[in-house]
């Protein structure tokens, strides 16, 4: 089958806000700093154990928010729109957070001026504290939700932004999740993908509408 279309090349920044704090007992503390356009956007839980330690925190620097390079993209290619950290803390009144959204909004500068905003769920698996091990007893963050529920279209051609993952390795591999070591930081790349929803040609289309016309008829012929 034959589609119509073509990569395009899209430009633009990224920033990100935290919200919709998935939060379940009582005594959970948190807290959400959404600086990212001139610094990083944060969102912080628990009460620190010790007095070495600190809450555990996930930040967010969208590319292009601070004024530093905007990113560049074809169509169907990955490319990365955000840095990720998240540290794990040794803390109390944590153990009911689930999980975060991350609000992200791009900002298209080029083939149009756009800014759309996208929600994707962050979820936190906490691992009990228990082998002495601290990349054992690392907790996860894991991407539960990867295509957004909006889209845009350009040129005749309609897009979804989908959220891809996490990267240490400027892209090379993608993963949906990642741990971070007890008492550590996990950093990594968020990345995504302005995906297409071809169209077929209109000769395409035609074949198929006689294709339909065709099975109609042999329906009605058996009766």
């Amino acid at each position: 089958m034959v589609w119509n279309v073509s990569a395009t090349t899209f430009s633009g920044t990224a920033f990100g806000q935290w919200k919709d704090v998935i939060s379940t007992e009582s005594n959970d503390k948190y807290k959400v700093k959404n600086k990212d356009k001139g610094s990083i956007a944060t969102f912080s839980w628990g009460t620190p154990a010790f007095h070495s330690s600190q809450e555990n925190q996930f930040t967010f620097d969208g590319v292009g928010s601070d004024g530093d390079p905007k990113w560049t993209t074809a169509s169907d290619t990955a490319f990365l729109v955000g840095d990720f950290s998240y540290r794990n803390g040794s803390t109390y009144n944590s153990a009911g957070i689930d999980g975060v959204t991350l609000d992200l909004t791009l900002s298209f500068t080029d083939p149009f001026v756009q800014s759309d905003s996208y929600n994707f769920d962050f979820s936190i698996t906490n691992t009990p504290n228990n082998s002495g091990d601290s990349v054992m007893d690392g907790d996860i963050v894991s991407l539960s939700q990867t295509l957004s529920d909006f889209n845009f279209t350009y040129d005749g051609i309609l897009y979804t932004l989908e959220l891809l993952g996490f990267s240490k390795d400027d892209g090379a591999t993608i993963v949906n999740n990642f741990s971070s070591p007890e008492g550590g930081i996990a950093s990594a790349g968020v990345y995504a993908q302005i995906t297409s929803n071809p169209v077929p040609e209109p000769g395409t289309m035609l074949l198929f509408g006689f294709g339909v016309l065709g099975l109609a008829g042999i329906s009605r012929k058996s009766k």
